[in-house]
């Protein structure tokens, strides 16, 4: 699903018609405050994105290397945010040690598994979530933080309950990890 179906939906969830519809192509009414408000919606579609890549839903990626013994992180297809496990030609788990510049491995060709952090996206780009309810997942949490933003705080706390109770769904079927709530 792209960026901008996303944001068009999130805009319905505020309540934000005339710019959902400004994101379809529907309509071009207040031109410059639409187009203000879009880029505040991509704000919080990038934040929210980020915020379940990093808190709850980590984003996984596999990659071999050739490595003489250390593997840059620029070496990385997208930039590691955690180094998961290195496994050997057989598939057997290797030690590692990481620094602030890449990782100590053994010589020879490797997997690694990482977590990374989502790139920043525009419009029209795809979605890094992409499994079935995501969209809706990634809707909720942006209109929540779009309803913040804009003022809207009783909104914004009802969006911010169906947000919450997508996120613990998404987590309980894909074995993410959901903070505990605490009572102060």
């Amino acid at each position: 699903m792209t960026v901008k179906k996303i944001m068009a939906l999130a805009a319905e969830l505020c309540g934000r018609r005339d710019l959902s519809d400004y994101l379809n192509n529907v309509s071009a009414e207040n031109l410059a405050e639409q187009e203000r408000d879009a880029k505040t919606l991509l704000q919080c579609y990038n934040l929210t994105e980020n915020e379940i890549a990093l808190d709850y839903l980590p984003l996984r990626r596999t990659q071999k290397f050739v490595s003489e013994g250390y593997i840059s992180y620029t070496e990385f297809e997208k930039p590691p945010v955690e180094i998961l496990s290195v496994r050997d030609a057989s598939g057997r788990k290797q030690t590692f040690e990481t620094d602030a510049d890449g990782i100590k491995v053994p010589a020879g060709a490797l997997t690694a598994e990482y977590s990374y952090r989502p790139a920043v996206k525009t419009g029209e780009e795809e979605a890094e979530f992409n499994a079935k309810g995501d969209g809706r997942l990634l809707a909720l949490g942006t209109a929540c933080e779009f309803a913040l933003f804009s003022g809207m705080m009783q909104e914004a706390g009802l969006l911010d309950k169906r947000y919450r109770d997508a996120l613990a769904c998404a987590c309980r079927e894909r074995g993410g990890r959901l903070k505990m709530r605490r009572w102060i």
